[in-house]
């Protein structure tokens, strides 16, 4: 089964703008991304504000705290924004679910889902750091790991050999699907970025950019569905394994 590159690309952005749920996640998501971020350069320029002629004896005491409530906050966005991602997920699966329906079933994967990211990012970071190249083929092999723990609902290891099994035959088409939607991400966060810059309202761009950034999440779920076993045919390949036998 072929990818649809240009028609995945444009249902993931459709799906986020058009999909009351998946657009209200992706809201809760940017606002509190953009509140974190204005956060961090207050505190940053807070430390700036110090002055060179400070103590050091009296500077340490405020860098480490700004340090450890930045370490606390990242941790606590962290766990949030993983919530958000798999109740977007949900949504962006099947778009009859309601917010309280997408939220119900991310708790419920909630530590699954949380395990499969981390360990998907830390397998991928590791290809990156050995050489970008097996970094980009581990992340496009298991790109849809996520998909497959939260809306598949299997385990981490299943996720992870699912998502390696799909994107077989798919990688191509999977890599320019991502590289695409990256791209145009980028383009609508420069441009909004400039336009806010010049009235005085970065934020606001930077919010926008944020947004849209979510067309990557959408685009995981939509491949996933498209190039996934569906149910039906998991369920007459295991029939047809259980005749045999």
């Amino acid at each position: 089964m072929g990818i649809d590159v240009i028609k995945l690309v444009g249902d993931s952005f459709n799906t986020l703008l058009k999909n009351r749920t998946v657009m209200i996640f992706a809201l809760i998501s940017a606002l509190l991304g953009s509140a974190f971020s204005l956060a961090t350069m207050s505190q940053v320029q807070s430390l700036k504000n110090l002055g060179t002629g400070s103590a050091l004896s009296s500077v340490l005491p405020i860098i480490f705290s700004v340090l450890g409530t930045f370490l606390i906050g990242i941790i606590i966005l962290y766990l949030i924004s993983v919530f958000l991602l798999g109740s977007m997920m949900v949504a962006a699966s099947d778009s009859k679910k309601s917010i309280g329906d997408a939220a119900s079933q991310s708790i419920s994967r909630y530590l699954v889902f949380l395990v499969t990211s981390v360990v998907t990012s830390i397998i991928t970071v590791i290809g990156l750091i050995l050489f970008v190249i097996p970094g980009i083929f581990l992340g496009v092999k298991l790109s849809l790991a996520s998909a497959e723990a939260m809306v598949g609902k299997k385990g981490v290891v299943d996720s992870l050999k699912a998502s390696w099994s799909a994107t077989t035959g798919n990688f191509w088409g999977i890599f320019f699907a991502f590289l695409v939607t990256i791209i145009a991400i980028y383009i609508i966060s420069i441009i909004a970025v400039l336009v806010f810059t010049i009235v005085g309202l970065t934020p606001v761009g930077t919010f926008i950019g944020t947004f849209f950034g979510y067309a990557i999440t959408v685009l995981i779920v939509l491949i996933y569905l498209s190039v996934s076993p569906k149910p039906a045919m998991r369920a007459a390949k295991k029939g047809k394994k259980q005749a045999v036998n």
